[in-house]
């Protein structure tokens, strides 16, 4: 089921900056950070409610603290990047989560991670690498766009480390308790920076609180699925397995805006599969000397 749970979260996420665009057309991205999370708060309410159990606020951990600041800096840094740049510009995030998921894994959680697990998430990590560079040149990440890539590179660490607070807590609390908690700390993060951006002046509009109730649902959703799915797979993995997010991402950029295909995207996706495939099969003798003592 875990692995279900992490398929589940995958197709959600890759959704988001489509959803981030289409609710930009109403309301800031600072707004969009804070109401993400009010949503959030919103939705676990109702399931606490409708599990008739007392919904608990637990800040007296410094985890909680940890964990709901950093996800504010990753919506905070994704929305205002895809507010002002491509709405699949937040591929940049998956990486640079995954890699420092793997180095606190290793260093902070001390995962037992085989070197084949590590060639497979290199590997994966070229391909999205390749996928996310897509022939452009260095200006576009490096010139005019700076700023861009900075703020998508600020909130793939805040997500990381708010993954691996959610991990380090799930020992101490609820999943409910745990993500609510989080998620209450990251919309008063939010609130900070609301006074300190413009709105946009157009309409109202009924595609832009759609776009922005399924964010909410999103992140109510997504990541009590990701904590369930964190009781049973390694941390490293699960972001690895996240990353397949970028692929997502460009189908429905093909499907819905008829977007081309490069060689680029096709030599980057064989490269992540190749990846997956190398930390998630067995080898031979490995999986013969399992049965066997299985027999016995």
């Amino acid at each position: 089921m875990a692995y279900l749970y992490l398929a589940i979260v995958t197709v959600l996420f890759s959704f988001g900056g489509i959803l981030i665009k289409a609710a930009g057309t109403l309301f800031s991205p600072n707004m969009i950070s804070f109401l993400r999370f009010a949503c959030g708060i919103f939705l676990l309410s109702v399931l606490q409610k409708a599990r008739k159990r007392k919904v608990k606020w637990k800040f007296a951990c410094h985890l909680i603290w940890l964990g709901g600041f950093c996800k504010a800096l990753h919506y905070l840094g994704e929305n205002y990047g895809v507010a002002n740049g491509f709405s699949y510009g937040n591929v940049v995030v998956w990486p640079v989560q995954t890699i420092v998921v793997l180095i606190i894994s290793i260093t902070v959680l001390h995962e037992k991670i085989s070197a084949r697990n590590i060639l497979g998430a290199v590997l994966c990590m070229v391909g999205i690498g390749v996928i996310s560079w897509n022939g452009a040149s260095a200006e576009v990440f490096f010139g005019e766009h700076l700023h861009l890539l900075a703020a998508f590179v600020i909130a793939g660490v805040g997500a990381a480390l708010f993954a691996v607070s959610q991990k380090r807590l799930l020992s101490q609390m609820g999943i409910m308790e745990m993500n609510g908690s989080m998620f209450a700390v990251g919309a008063v993060c939010c609130m900070f920076f609301l006074p300190f951006q413009n709105y946009p002046q157009n309409e109202v509009s009924f595609s832009g609180i759609i776009a922005l109730g399924i964010l909410g649902a999103i992140t109510g959703i997504g990541f009590l699925l990701q904590a369930e799915a964190m009781k049973t797979v390694p941390l490293f993995l699960i972001t690895v397995i996240q990353s397949a997010t970028v692929i997502l991402s460009l189908v429905w950029a093909v499907l819905f805006f008829q977007e081309p295909v490069t060689g680029y995207i096709i030599c980057g996706t064989l490269c992540f599969i190749a990846g997956m495939l190398c930390i998630n099969l067995r080898g031979p003798k490995k999986e013969a000397r399992h049965v066997e003592s299985h027999r016995r």
